[in-house]
């Protein structure tokens, strides 16, 4: 019998580069859509199959167990007092989850559309150890650090090699963030202090000749989104609005790009694309958009003009803004 598939997302750290959004809760509670930032790697993993997930936690991390609560994957939050990078997080992770079932794990702050589900079904027919879900790039990307050859096996990852990695015939790809690991992979992680699990248990595998693979992402053109920076986070608000990421518990959109709730109240104009979420007021005599998600119950008042702006929940908007992340 196959056990659980196991379920990791990894949203320690102190949020530094998003900064001033994260100063008074952790990044993966930042909205994000129609929800939370932590909400759509949580529903790449469900849409995987894995109904058994963990989260580890750092900077204001008491906010993250009660904010998951809810959430029935979730059966685990690892509070980390001291950083304990990729690879202690996966290794906490997978000792408060248990078992020995295959592990997925994810970046907490990564958005895409790609399938973790086919990235699982190649790394099971391959009865690889390990497998990373990789991006096809431009020859010459920076990101372009993974060396696979043309059976899809992994013989470098950035400076870590293999003892094949000099092969003149490796493709280059571009690690998503995404992976699975069996439990043999896992185990090869440091017993104890932080690591990161590339330079550590991959490492060690690599120089074995373990079965480590690539899979590529389909298709080739995934949208994917590091939301690291504001900048980053008005860019990933921009791709939900125009549909290159599937805007998960938003309004549909009209003919106009607008996705505006059943209940919201719009006395001014609202200009696709746009969102306008549950109980949220546009006043007579505003203006909203294009380019503008106004969160849940948030209010713009009369006169105000809005463009290429994100309006967090419960925010009232008094001011004219463009290009901005209104957090109140």
């Amino acid at each position: 019998m196959t056990e659980p598939l196991r379920g990791a997302v990894l949203a320690a750290g102190h949020g530094t580069r998003l900064q001033p959004l994260t100063a008074h809760r952790p990044k993966p509670l930042v909205p994000l859509g129609a929800g939370r930032l932590i909400d759509h790697p949580l529903a790449a993993l469900r849409a995987a199959g894995v109904a058994r997930v963990g989260v580890n936690a750092h900077h204001l991390g008491a906010q993250v167990a009660p904010a998951l609560a809810a959430v029935p994957e979730v059966v685990a939050v690892v509070q980390e007092a001291e950083l304990q990078g990729t690879g202690g997080g996966i290794r906490g992770i997978a000792q408060a989850l248990g078992g020995t079932g295959t592990l997925l794990s994810v970046n907490g702050d990564a958005l895409f559309d790609f399938s973790l589900a086919a990235v699982l079904a190649q790394h099971r027919a391959r009865g690889a150890a390990g497998t990373l879900a990789l991006r096809r790039v431009p020859a010459g990307s920076p990101f372009a650090r993974v060396g696979v050859d043309r059976d899809g096996r992994i013989h470098r990852i950035a400076e870590v090699v293999g003892p094949d990695a000099a092969r003149q015939d490796l493709i280059l790809g571009a690690y998503t963030g995404a992976l699975c690991m069996e439990a043999d992979l896992v185990a090869r992680l440091p017993a104890g202090g932080p690591c990161d699990v590339l330079r550590s248990a991959w490492r060690d595998a690599l120089a074995d000749r373990a079965p480590l693979f690539g899979a590529w992402v389909e298709p080739a053109d995934a949208p994917w989104f590091d939301v690291g920076t504001p900048d980053r986070y008005l860019a990933a608000h921009q791709a939900l609005l125009t549909g290159a990421l599937i805007p998960h518990g938003a309004p549909d959109a009209d003919a106009q790009g607008r996705r505006i709730a059943a209940d919201a109240v719009v006395a001014g104009e609202v200009v696709g694309p746009s969102a306008v979420l549950a109980g949220a007021v546009i006043e007579a005599g505003a203006r909203v958009g294009p380019g503008c998600w106004i969160g849940a119950g948030a209010r713009v008042r009369a006169g105000v003009r809005l463009t290429g702006c994100v309006v967090w929940p419960g925010v009232e908007v008094t001011a004219p803004a463009a290009d901005a992340v209104l957090t109140g």
